[in-house]
């Protein structure tokens, strides 16, 4: 048994749509309306979701009625570990409009996949959610307590690997032959499924028509680096080196192998333009013009495949992104810059700035920890290390907090 009881999202705003949710679904509980006994079962009968017979107001009603104290204190706890975070993201009348429809949604899902048994529960909505978080903070770290031979053991993992196993789950039960109207245990797959498939669409379609701010984090820019990726891949399989190419100057032979070249290449090819960019990228630091070396360099991340520039000019980049107040992408490139150099001479001081970065401006506490712990491993000078403690210390302090 794997239970979630925090992640390291920051929030920015106080989730006050989200205390409402988790109240009303409480208050009804206790206030008798629910499937833990004959009497509360006889009071919300009419108010469950019925597939064979079903009203308007029981895709709404269904959506804050629980059958027994477990039920909801499961749903409660996956609605206050991930609906905060949402709730920040959406603000308080996107994330409620959200909320209800991932729940109507959900009970669509469920009449037309499942069977004729009545449903209850905010499962739909709360997976709706879930699906939300999977697609904008992919990266974010989950606390999760897990039961090993009677011993709850915390211990940290991906949002991105903890919700896609859930998603995972849910889709095979949904689908599996062998449970009768998508449920197993009373648990309405179906619903869960739906939910989850509304809120992962919804949430790409917001970031992809830029109604919700983009980072550099979220699935969509995962999914897009994993493309760069590949196409790089294919670039050096051709012939292409990215660590020594500086600009070609005229009549030198062509670094690509093969009978194609660098020069018979047009201007809209992607990897002529890059080539373009990494030229105009060691023209501008050699001049020392760093806003417009950062500026195509920002350019080329987004075309090319895992970029990377040569040591100095990486780690210029990455400093001047920092300075000029770009958290996100300064972070990305010190983490390129690593992945490639991480035989630098000061990769403590590396290490130490990725702590300050995820700590101070990103709040993904996790990240902060593990790079802060790696610069006090590598750290000699005492007025950084000191940096490094004092930094840590805030660390466990805002997440705790």
């Amino acid at each position: 048994m794997i239970i979630p009881i925090r992640t390291d999202y920051r929030m920015t705003r106080t989730p006050w749509v989200n205390y409402a949710l988790l109240a009303i679904n409480i208050g009804v509980y206790f206030m008798g309306y629910h499937g833990g006994s004959a009497s509360g079962m006889s009071r919300i009968y009419g108010w469950m979701l019925h597939p064979d017979n079903p009203n308007l107001e029981q895709f709404f009603s269904s959506v804050f009625l629980h059958g027994s104290f477990w039920h909801l204190a499961g749903n409660m706890l996956f609605l206050w570990v991930f609906g905060n975070a949402i709730n920040d993201r959406f603000g308080h009348a996107g994330y409620l409009a959200f909320y209800l429809a991932g729940g109507v949604l959900a009970g669509i899902g469920y009449v037309l996949l499942a069977g004729d048994a009545p449903v209850l529960g905010a499962s739909g909505a709360i997976s709706a959610v879930t699906g939300a978080y999977l697609v904008l903070l992919p990266r974010s770290q989950v606390t999760v307590l897990a039961l090993l031979v009677y011993v709850l053991m915390p211990f940290e993992v991906s949002s991105l690997y903890f919700l896609l196993f859930q998603l995972l789950i849910n889709l095979w039960m949904s689908f599996s032959p062998g449970i009768t109207g998508n449920q197993a245990a009373g648990v309405a797959y179906a619903a869960h499924s739906s939910g989850y498939v509304f809120g992962i669409a919804v949430s790409a379609a917001l970031l992809a028509l830029r109604v919700l701010p983009r980072d550099s984090f979220d699935l969509l820019n995962l999914i897009k680096s994993h493309h760069r990726r590949a196409r790089y891949q294919r670039m050096v399989a051709q012939g292409y080196d990215p660590f020594s190419y500086t600009g070609r100057r005229q009549g030198e032979p062509s670094r690509w192998v093969g009978s194609r070249t660098v020069g018979a290449e047009t201007g809209e090819t992607g990897e002529a333009r890059e080539l373009t960019l990494r030229r105009e990228i060691s023209q501008a630091i050699d001049r020392h013009d760093l806003p417009t070396a950062a500026a195509r360099y920002l350019q080329l991340v987004q075309l090319a495949e895992d970029p990377v520039l040569s040591r100095p000019q990486q780690l210029d980049i990455a400093n001047h992104l920092m300075a000029a107040e770009q958290h996100s992408v300064a972070a990305d490139a010190y983490e390129r810059f690593l992945k490639h150099y991480d035989d630098y001479e000061y990769v403590g001081d590396i290490y130490l700035m990725l702590g300050l970065l995820y700590g101070r401006y990103l709040h993904q506490y996790g990240q902060a920890e593990q790079n802060l712990q790696r610069a006090l491993d590598r750290l000699e000078e005492p007025r950084k290390l000191e940096l490094a403690r004092n930094e840590m210390v805030a660390v466990r302090r805002r997440r705790e907090g």
